[in-house]
């Protein structure tokens, strides 16, 4: 099919994607493409063909390949909801570019990893309204299902990746979200990490996301009370980590941080909801905390978490003889923007 074709016939084009992972609006698109604002709303919705000029001039403004923009919306496959860990005063365009960007390295994915959604061995498991599951209950369903032992969680990116489940890590361009996931039909689930986090807030942040993906199809009010339920058990597990929270001091809680790989307060916390720890002593350790500065900076660092899935694809197919524009076109980029957003700028 050519390219003008692929954009002929109802339905929404990526396009309006792209724009708005690039951060444009349409008015500042159509001008720096010289097109009419009426065009490219009708171009983005599909209710018009975009002739030969026109998708070779949009894509050079916005530095992609013009397959990409071509492309139907409905390839990405369907996505009820976009969960993101982010603070309330993150802009919503700022949101919206966030999404589109995801939207983008699903496609980028697929193209790379040249894989199907039945690979994934991660179970989703929708929370019951009746509250037959319980969000803890779920985490130990996701470890078994995992094959997690029962001990910490040191290495979450890779077990999660030999599941199926992509994981990026890179700059979210605002220290206001950690972290975005989707995970649409027909595709892998995707986690898109912010690497601006200390590394035991961004393991958490981690399964946090993980929750949202297993359990979560619409939003909820209590989502992301029940996304952190599920994340203190996945890498906290009640019936190992509970004993070791009796009669917890802040030394103590520096130890077991290397041992669990989570926050000092996430393990104080975590005591507090396992009644290890009652409501005097866990306002009693929180002043200590605050007192010794550990609030704004922990002791005890722990090993960040490193996904490899996707660089280690890629080094197999440029040894199998692929070469670097083979894959920058099968994941519909640009080979500039390839080699630097997956190739850390060295071709």
């Amino acid at each position: 099919m050519s390219l003008l074709n692929a954009t002929e016939g109802p339905g929404r084009i990526l396009l309006g994607t792209v724009r708005i992972a690039r951060g444009m609006t349409q008015g500042e698109l159509a001008k720096e493409a010289g097109i009419s604002q009426g065009v490219l709303s009708k171009s983005e919705s599909g209710a018009i063909p975009l002739d030969a000029k026109r998708l070779a001039t949009l894509a050079g403004v916005l530095g992609v390949p013009k397959e990409l923009i071509a492309t139907p919306v409905s390839e990405i496959g369907s996505s009820p909801y976009v969960f993101h860990r982010k603070r309330s005063t993150l802009p919503v365009s700022k949101a919206n570019q966030l999404r589109a960007e995801l939207d983008l390295i699903h496609i980028q994915v697929a193209g790379i990893l040249r894989e199907q959604s039945s690979e994934v061995r991660l179970p989703r498991l929708p929370l019951p309204e009746d509250g037959y599951d319980s969000p803890e209950d779920i985490a130990r369903k996701v470890r078994l299902a995992l094959g997690m032992s029962g001990g910490p969680a040191l290495h979450l990116a890779g077990v999660l990746e030999q599941a199926g489940v992509v994981v990026v890590s890179r700059s979210l361009g605002s220290s206001r979200i950690d972290a975005i996931v989707s995970w649409p039909s027909g595709r892998r689930p995707l986690v898109l990490l912010g690497d601006h986090a200390p590394a035991d807030r961004q393991r958490f942040t981690l399964a946090h996301e993980l929750a949202h993906a297993v359990m979560h199809q619409v939003p909820t009010e209590e989502q992301e009370n029940e996304a952190d339920r599920f994340a203190s058990e996945l890498l906290m597990p009640a019936v190992a980590v509970g004993p070791q929270l009796d009669r917890i001091t802040v030394p103590r809680l520096a130890k077991l941080k290397a041992q669990w790989g989570v926050s000092m307060a996430a393990l104080l916390r975590r005591g507090r909801d396992l009644g290890r720890v009652n409501d005097t002593q866990y306002r009693a350790l929180n002043i200590e905390l605050s007192r010794a500065g550990y609030r704004t900076n922990e002791p005890v660092q722990v090993p960040r978490e490193a996904p490899s899935l996707l660089s280690r694809i890629i080094q197999q197919r440029l040894r199998s003889g692929e070469v670097v524009a083979d894959l920058a076109r099968s994941a519909r980029m640009t080979e500039d923007e390839f080699v630097d957003v997956y190739l850390g700028g060295v071709a």
